[in-house]
């Protein structure tokens, strides 16, 4: 029986299992844990133990119903992500055609929808051209040939096994895909683009639909909603007893024992919180007593925010963003929590929300008659205001002031580029079809000194001179920058 190995024992606190025997635990810090007790069975912390326990779908779908603080959380990350759009490097006509393409589709509203689906556990996008979704896409699409974009929650789509081969580009992920419809029709890869939850290790205790999906965000913060929601729900029921009058009669027992005793006492109260009003006053026997007894709720508000405060962390949202409140302390502005959540957001749209939108726009690009080689970057995600765009034009105009005074760059270019810049900030209006209908008329007129355009940082030219561009007067001989004035000799 020596040899035999005993299974399923637990030890008491200060002792260890090794597969024969319990034994204590070797303590190594002398004295010093003896006499605090901390390590020890005394020390409530050697108790505490994680619990991994996944919330049920419906326990998600209901938190999401019905709680405004799990909704804000899940669904504010993914409007920041696609409330901007994106900026295309293509020319006019070929951003008008995405721009129709994305309308008709509804490819925002579409997208934003995966997302949210993606926060509360996974889900995907199916690309449906209204054909056997069981085949690959095609090589080619042609024009509007995409009917539409389904976003699909994960509990709408059946995962097949998982492909074992280590060699196969798709390891670890499902051999096929099938809808949950009544005729439960198979959906090739191709056709999906997935919008998953927050990443899960492949663990043993992990199961293989939560391993390709996802964790759900409300998994995570769901136990900092829960302190949040009770503190408060429980301070806006102590409201109820802020204030409390208490009525003292004398011989009160023995008038509720006697008959018609209650009805006695009912109508005294009654009629002592009638007497009783600003203008009033309350009248009682000279045995009776009155008083009125009110709540403390001195550290409710500190511990509200403090609670709501550990809500937005484990969001990873600022307070003024998921709560909609003034930044906490003195002078307090709330940019740089706003900047350290833009720059997260953006983080979020290229290192998520592009490949996504890659493997969408390959689909889509087609679809609308545009090349599939364009590129874009994401829209700023900050709105500047009116005196932020004012002082940055204004620093703009003094730079390209300065880089024409140095005369190390052409005119010409300094003056398109600004041009652009300006039709880009839409902050002048009409600008852009002045500017091109001037552009016309010096096509057809010919010369610019004919339509008296003076170039920046030139003088006007000199009827009488010979030539239309210089000035009579011949210029000094050009120097070297450390060069002095020459010398004046009589």
């Amino acid at each position: 029986m020596s040899d035999v190995r005993i299974r399923n024992v637990r030890p008491k606190p200060g002792y260890v299992f090794d597969g024969k025997a319990v034994t204590p635990i070797p303590m190594y810090d002398g004295l010093a844990n003896v006499v605090t007790g901390r390590g020890t069975s005394v020390d409530r912390s050697t108790h505490n133990f994680w619990m991994g326990m996944s919330m049920p779908s419906q326990q998600i779908e209901a938190a999401y119903r019905t709680s405004w603080l799990i909704r804000q959380i899940v669904e504010i990350p993914a409007y920041d992500q696609t409330r901007a759009g994106r900026d295309w490097d293509a020319d006019e006509e070929q951003i008008a055609k995405i721009e129709a393409e994305e309308k008709r589709l509804g490819y925002w509203t579409k997208v934003r929808k995966a997302l949210i689906y993606g926060r509360l556990g996974g889900g995907a996008l199916f690309i449906n051209l209204g054909e056997d979704p069981s085949a690959p896409l095609p090589r080619s699409v042609q024009p509007e040939q995409i009917v539409s974009l389904v976003p699909l929650y994960r509990t709408q789509i059946t995962l097949g096994l998982p492909d074992d081969d280590v060699l196969s580009p798709y390891f670890d992920e499902p051999v096929d895909f099938a809808l949950n419809t009544a005729a439960r029709p198979k959906i090739h890869r191709t056709r999906l683009v997935f919008f998953k939850g927050q990443p899960v290790p492949g663990f043993s205790s992990v199961n293989w639909e939560d391993r390709f999906w996802g964790d759900s965000v409300v998994q995570v913060v769901n136990e900092a909603v829960q302190n949040a929601t009770t503190a408060t729900a429980g301070f806006a029921a102590l409201i109820d007893e802020a204030k409390v009058d208490v009525f003292k009669f004398a011989k009160l027992a023995e008038t509720l024992a006697a008959p018609g005793g209650d009805e006695k006492i009912r109508k005294r109260i009654d009629l002592a919180t009638t007497e009783k009003s600003i203008h009033r006053s309350v009248s009682l026997d000279a045995e009776d007593g009155w008083e009125t007894r009110t709540l403390n709720f001195a550290g409710a508000k500190d511990m509200i925010t403090t609670l709501m405060g550990i809500v937005a962390g484990a969001a990873d949202i600022p307070a003024t963003r998921l709560l909609g409140k003034s930044p906490d302390g003195l002078n307090a502005t709330g940019e740089s929590d706003s900047a350290n959540y833009f720059q997260s957001v953006a983080a979020q749209q290229e290192s998520s929300l592009r490949p996504a939108l890659d493997q969408l726009d390959a689909v889509m690009l087609p679809s609308a008659g545009a090349p599939t080689d364009l590129t874009y970057k994401f829209s700023p995600l900050r709105v500047l205001t009116e005196a932020q765009q004012a002082e940055i034009e204004s620093k703009e105009a003094t730079t390209l002031k300065t880089l024409v005074d140095t005369a190390l760059f052409s005119e010409k270019a300094l003056e398109e580029a600004f041009s652009n810049r300006m039709v880009e900030s839409q902050r002048w209006p009409g600008y852009k079809e002045a500017r091109d209908a001037d552009s016309e008329g010096i096509g057809a007129g010919g010369d610019e000194s004919e339509l008296g355009i003076v170039p920046v940082g030139g003088k006007e030219a000199d009827p009488v001179s010979p030539t239309t561009r210089a000035p009579s007067v011949s210029p000094e001989p050009a120097r070297a920058a450390n060069d002095g004035k020459p010398e004046v000799t009589e």
